[in-house]
């Protein structure tokens, strides 16, 4: 009952400090700001790929689009946020205690709070790896493996790169696994049959909604556009890389001997998540295949220590952790301010830079009366349309690799064509966003005269 209790008391500490490093972050993170506009985009009626030049795979905005139908609020986002990185800590808890006592699960656990990036759709994914490689420890059985077969699909649904070799690296599993215990191909029909079940009913959402060459449009040739411009790596994300590699690497000459099958759903699924890697590595795509390589390696350090230095070094471990995660949040307490005038961000600490967008909104507002079509070129748009209260596809997500085989210099030339266009486009366009498009502020200086200005947005309208 104590061991109990210390679980409980563990897990809800865990969730509170998730909760505050959530709902104390600033509204100032563009990724964030970006995926909550796609779910609110969902909630007014627009669909991925129909309406929504997305090109990603959709689950992560379905699902966080379904409690926005309730209330369209940036907390509700919040609160959808913490559920998601709560259940990937609270599952990562579970799996080290199993596998290398309280006291692991405890370090794991904070330095999942620590370093996960609470922006990032694929905490999503890494939700379905683990629940993948906790499956796989159980016996095999028909329901096991079309539940399996349901969490393939499902990852795919999350991240179609990284997602697909985490199907490809079941598979592999469940063939060596078959082969291993002599169960036989049979039991892998469950697993197709899960898989493409799943599938069959994404694919009548494609059919259904006129969506099906729009999404392969954005989500094939419209990815190839995308990593050709990503790039870039950081100095932790490295090191993390390097101790994936090294624990992989001693994980298949040491450790394949002991419990074999279990070590390798766990290399094979690690292998999968360093895929998250390509082609940026940084912090943020490295902590999954870190936190993978972390069981092992805790697994080694338990082994070898004895058991007073286990427990210094343990609750030591947990103890600066905890201060180095409160250390990160106190500041965050401090200077905390919240916008009135825009109820959908209710109780969202703001970063001081929203004036500007609200004189934007305002004067936009002015233009749309007088019957013209306002189009905001600028990686901040989703920011004006939240302020707005509207959604407006595609520029909210103007991006570069956002739109397939479509070049986004074609869309702005097609609305500069129309007369009563007003084009909404700041002066430093070229160096706010590395992601805004390539050719647009040429494109708009060159065939438009500027009439008005807000801060440091221009308006332009084109030349007669």
């Amino acid at each position: 009952m104590a061991k109990k209790s210390k679980t409980i008391a563990c897990i809800l500490f865990l969730l509170a400090l998730i909760a505050l490093k959530c709902f104390l972050f600033r509204f100032d993170n563009l990724d964030e700001i970006w995926h909550y506009n796609l779910c609110r985009g969902i909630t007014s009626g627009a669909l991925p790929y129909r309406d929504i030049n997305l090109v990603g795979m959709p689950l992560y905005y379905l699902i966080f689009s379904l409690p926005l139908f309730i209330a369209k609020r940036f907390i509700i986002y919040r609160i959808t946020e913490v559920c998601l990185i709560f259940s990937c800590a609270a599952l990562l808890f579970f799996i080290f205690k199993a596998e290398c006592g309280t006291v692991y699960a405890i370090i794991a656990a904070l330095i999942s709070c620590m370093f996960t990036d609470i922006t990032s759709y694929n905490n999503l994914l890494f939700l379905f790896t683990l629940l993948i490689y906790l499956i796989n420890k159980r016996d095999p059985s028909s329901l096991r493996n079309m539940v399996l077969g349901i969490l393939a699909a499902l990852a795919i649904w999350s991240r179609q790169t990284s997602g697909s070799v985490v199907f490809i690296a079941e598979v592999i599993y469940l063939i060596i696994e078959s082969r291993k215990i002599k169960t036989g191909f049979k039991k892998l029909l469950p697993f197709a049959g899960g898989f493409v079940g799943i599938n069959l009913l994404f694919l009548i959402y494609l059919i259904s909604s006129s969506s099906f060459f729009a999404f392969w449009d954005y989500c094939l040739f419209g990815l190839a556009s995308y990593s050709n411009v990503l790039k870039g790596s950081d100095p932790m994300g490295m090191l993390m890389l390097v101790i994936v590699i090294a624990v992989l690497t001693g994980e298949f000459f040491l450790l394949m001997k002991k419990d074999f099958l279990r070590t390798l759903s766990h290399m094979l699924l690690t292998l999968a998540l360093l895929t998250v890697l390509i082609p940026t590595v940084d912090i943020t795509h490295a902590i999954f295949a870190f936190f993978m390589s972390l069981i092992p390696l805790m697994s080694l350090i338990k082994a070898n220590i004895s058991n007073p230095l286990k427990i210094f070094v343990g609750w030591g471990t947990a103890a600066v952790l905890v201060f180095m995660i409160a250390r990160s949040l106190i500041p965050l307490f401090s200077d905390i301010s919240y916008d009135p005038s825009c109820s959908e961000l209710d109780l969202i600490p703001m970063s001081g830079a929203e004036s500007g967008f609200i004189a934007v909104r305002d004067r936009n507002r002015d233009y749309k009366a007088d019957g013209y079509d306002v189009i905001v070129l600028s990686s901040c748009s989703a920011i004006i349309s939240i302020y707005d209260g509207s959604f407006n596809p595609p520029y909210d997500l103007f991006l570069v690799g956002s739109f397939g085989t479509t070049d986004p210099v074609d869309i702005v030339r097609e609305q500069i064509r129309k007369d009563n266009t007003i084009i909404v486009m700041p002066d430093d366009y070229i160096e706010e966003n590395w992601m805004n498009p390539a050719g647009i502020y040429e494109c708009v200086t060159e065939n438009c005269t500027p009439v008005d200005r807000v801060g440091r947005f221009v308006y332009y309208v084109p030349k007669v």
